[in-house]
């Protein structure tokens, strides 16, 4: 198979998408390199973090990830040829210092939501997001695989920067949006993947296949949760792509082993003592906020419970972005606990930074709450997370679901949920 360099870009889902990829390979007795939000790692061991990567580079990890491959210069060559590089590329790879490598064999694009909107004059729109991500096609390489989401029109926009050799594998979540001409892809010898529910199909000129049924994989909610299914559906897909158009025999054996990362902040399950859910994730646009905000609800009917929503946003988003989130956002719950992440006590302005936007304590939550009444009344701002955590669970009755959405301290975050809920892992 020879080494293989596997590239992420999407508004969400990267994160996700990139330690199920890396999972799977271990488990395939694949060398892997890893590249998230939160740092590097080398067969699942950390080897840096984001602050360390932002102190010596002055860059996130995910902006010219290409040069983590340097981790490879103490391999053999054989160790090299069975290397599996997974590296998620945030919307900064197409800036000057771009993803730090010449190409990647398997590019998997996950969607082009609506965030960064108005972080620079070059982002405006959606559709400036997708030229600034369209390195993930372009960049590919000549027999390389581009797995895609074949729902979003923004995406599939961009397929003609792949290279007429290289293999094509859209995913479909939505048979009513697909955006490309399915059945003449299948009809040329193309396959694709395909969501129904909790399964997972294969789609070929020759009929469809079953590949996998996610209805006991927990972070699924029984494939309930749709985002979670587009994430798998793409991990399977990128999966083919690495192996040259193979799925391993025992992929489903691999699939139902693996469980996220208790302190990776991608819907991590804590139940407890008095009973009350507490899903932890890292949700930070309107999409994906207002999604997990919808299972909730689902989980809390079934309960006999009501939904609370500890959020909080970025300082990097217009006001208007804000407002727009807000309002989606307070439709989504019942009743909502807002923090800051610059609150003045965890973290202060930074007299210095190269944004555009100002750092000032408490001036998103304000702006977030704000909104939020727009569409629902039963809000409370309290800057500290550590203090929106405890009102949280004094608030909570032992039915409810709280969605709590982290700070960029993952593991801190989660320890306080543990700590003010008295929870544990579910």
């Amino acid at each position: 198979m020879g080494r293989k360099i596997v590239a992420i870009t999407g508004t969400k889902g990267k994160t996700t998408v990139s330690f199920l990829v890396d999972q799977i390979m271990q488990k395939l007795e694949k060398n892997t390199i890893r590249v998230d939000t939160t740092g590097h790692f080398v067969n699942n061991e950390r080897k840096s973090t984001l602050e360390e990567s932002k102190d010596i580079w002055g860059l996130v990890p995910t902006v010219c990830p290409g040069r983590f491959l340097w981790e490879m210069k103490d391999f053999t060559p054989e160790e090299r040829d069975n290397t599996v590089a997974v590296l998620e590329c945030a919307i900064g790879c197409s800036n000057m210092v771009g993803t730090g490598m010449r190409g990647h064999d398997v590019a998997i694009w996950t969607n082009v939501l609506q965030d960064h909107l108005g972080s620079t004059d070059r982002l405006q729109t959606r559709a400036d997001i997708a030229d600034a991500k369209e390195f993930i096609f372009s960049r590919l390489e000549y027999n390389g695989y581009a797995i895609f989401n074949a729902c979003d029109d923004l995406v599939c926009s961009k397929l003609y920067h792949v290279q007429p050799t290289a293999t094509k594998v859209p995913c479909v979540f939505d048979m009513d949006k697909v955006c490309i001409n399915l059945d003449e892809h299948l009809a040329n010898g193309g396959i694709a993947f395909l969501v129904e529910g909790a399964q997972i199909y294969k789609l070929s000129k020759d009929g469809k296949d079953f590949v996998y049924d996610a209805t006991n994989l927990p972070w699924t909610f029984r494939g309930f949760f749709k985002p979670s299914m587009i994430n798998l559906c793409l991990t399977i897909a990128g999966v083919y792509g690495v192996l040259e158009g193979k799925l391993p025999d025992n992929l489903a054996e691999i699939l139902d082993s693996i469980r996220l990362d208790q302190y990776g902040g991608r819907l991590t399950t804590l139940v407890a003592k008095s009973g009350t859910m507490i899903i932890a994730d890292y949700a930070h646009e309107k999409e994906s906020l207002v999604s997990i905000g919808h299972l909730a609800k689902k989980l809390a009917e079934e309960r006999g419970g009501k939904t609370i929503g500890v959020v909080r946003l970025a300082y990097d988003r217009t006001d208007e972005l804000i407002d727009e989130t807000g309002r989606a956002v307070g439709e989504a719950f019942d009743s909502l606990v807002v923090y800051d992440k610059i609150d003045g006590y965890w973290r202060k302005p930074k007299e210095t930074h190269h944004s555009k936007f100002v750092q000032e304590v408490g001036r998103i939550s304000s702006l977030l709450s704000a909104a939020i009444k727009k569409t629902n009344p039963n809000v409370t701002t309290i800057l500290r997370e550590d203090e929106a955590l405890e009102y949280a669970a004094k608030t909570a009755g032992e039915n409810d679901v709280v969605i709590f959405i982290v700070n960029d301290d993952v593991h801190r975050s989660v320890d306080w949920v543990r700590e003010k809920f008295d929870a544990d892992f579910a």
